[in-house]
């Protein structure tokens, strides 16, 4: 028999264990190969360009997708240029941990931190705020800060002044007041501020006051000029709380009567409020009415600085005729907007006119705000910070309810036909805060 020089059973036989042994390390090698991730780390320089300015550089080696820099004083950045460099603004001294994380295609990440000193303050904000001892109502406000800067202004009230190194502020009203002053440099903001102490109304701006409650006080709001009505029922709105006598619901302190409204059980109802009127102490007829209020928010709030008739009691509603100066009804979208409506009798019927007015930006819980009314014999008109945003007129025989004697009510609402009850994003507890109320005739 001729040998088959291809084969030969003697020098090439491998067992077959050995066999699936080697293919086996041979296909896990391969996988072994294809799972593997390439390496990265994470690395960055910094150098001073001056006592203040620390310029950046990523210095991260390997495979990974995109970097997201933390410099310690605010401002962060999330980018996928591996390039980008950063000159960083510190203003004020101290130790900044700056860190640079790293994320690759798989999802791993990888982080280092280091820390910049900063030696020198570049911006020291001050100033003074001097009350002139000659007029109480006059505050002159003197820029001191030290250190080089783009510009600033001052912030107070709802007033804005730019660049004025040395400004006179005026204040017709007792009170405690915030006065900013806020620097910029390089695109930051930084704020510094401090309170002044007023200690009377200018007694040239407030002509003609014949009623007020100021709130200088500590306590329940005062019963010479206050009923607390009290009660649950819905006081005909469908309503959920209960308004209570309690300090814990109408409190003044520190020259602010605060409302709050809360969750809690009580009289059968979840949640307890306030309501205040100066019903059979004190109502007028014609002039202007005033008060400054900061307002709650959420969903199922609704407070209201607001008037009725002297004559409800023997007349009813809405024959005795209804002045809402402010009511807001709360929720997000609706938490920047007030509302003005008079309310009269018409055939046995409520008939209504009543306006709004939005703030051009924030919500009307972030500051007190100026909510009146002007009312004569022929209009009643409707402003907020002493913007006029409605005018109703009176004049027609079927209003004749706003000829007539009203009083002043203030209260904070749970719920109710017009806002619908709390839901899951309402907190509590939440307030409404009064400044002052003034009646002021001619």
């Amino acid at each position: 028999m001729k040998e088959n020089k291809f084969f030969n059973p003697k020098k090439s036989v491998i067992p077959l264990t050995s066999f699936v042994l080697v293919v086996l390390m041979l296909a896990f090698s391969a996988c072994e190969k294809k799972d593997e991730v390439p390496g990265f780390t994470a690395d960055f320089s910094f150098e001073f360009l001056d006592d203040n300015h620390v310029k950046f550089q990523n210095l991260s080696e390997g495979e990974y997708y995109s970097l997201i820099w933390n410099f310690g004083n605010g401002t962060a950045d999330t980018t996928t240029n591996k390039k980008k460099s950063y000159q960083v603004y510190y203003p004020e001294a101290g130790d900044f941990e700056v860190s640079l994380k790293l994320t690759n295609y798989t999802g791993s990440n990888k982080t280092t931190t280091k820390l910049v000193s900063v030696a020198t303050n570049d911006l020291t904000l001050s100033f003074t705020a001097e009350v002139l001892p000659d007029n109480p109502n006059l505050v002159l406000l003197t820029n001191t800060t030290e250190g080089s800067y783009d510009s600033f202004k001052w912030l107070y009230h709802n007033i804005e002044v730019e660049d004025e190194m040395v400004h006179e502020a005026y204040f017709p009203f007792a009170g405690n007041y915030e006065v900013e002053l806020l620097v910029s440099k390089n695109n930051f903001d930084f704020s510094l501020k401090q309170t002044v102490n007023i200690t009377q109304d200018d007694p040239g701006n407030l002509p003609g006051l014949i009623w007020s409650d100021e709130f200088d006080y500590t306590g329940l709001p005062d019963p010479s000029k206050w009923n607390m009505e009290t009660g649950g029922g819905g006081w005909g709105n469908n309503e959920l709380q209960y308004y209570t006598n309690s300090e814990n619901n109408a409190m003044v302190d520190n020259g602010i009567l605060t409302i709050t409204a809360r969750e809690e059980p009580f009289g059968g109802r979840d949640y307890t409020s306030a309501r205040i009127t100066t019903q059979n102490k004190f109502d007028f007829k014609y002039g202007k009415i005033e008060a400054r209020i900061k307002l709650p928010y959420g969903q199922g709030m609704w407070p209201a600085f607001w008037m009725l008739g002297t004559n409800i009691s023997s007349v009813g509603w809405p024959a005795c005729g209804e002045t809402d100066i402010m009511e807001l009804v709360g929720g997000t979208g609706k938490d920047n907007t007030c509302h003005a409506t008079l309310h009269w009798d018409h055939d046995g019927e409520d008939a209504s006119y009543g306006q709004s007015y939005t703030l051009p930006s924030g919500i009307f819980a972030d500051d007190f705000h100026l909510f009146s009314v002007k009312w004569d014999t022929q209009e009643i008109k409707g402003y907020m910070d002493g913007i006029h945003y409605y005018t109703a007129d009176i004049l027609p025989s079927q209003l004749s309810e706003f000829h007539n004697n009203f009083f002043i009510i203030l209260n904070l609402a749970v719920g109710g036909s017009w806002p619908g009850p709390p839901n899951a994003s309402t907190t509590f507890p939440q307030t409404m805060e009064v400044d002052y109320v003034r009646v002021y005739q001619d």
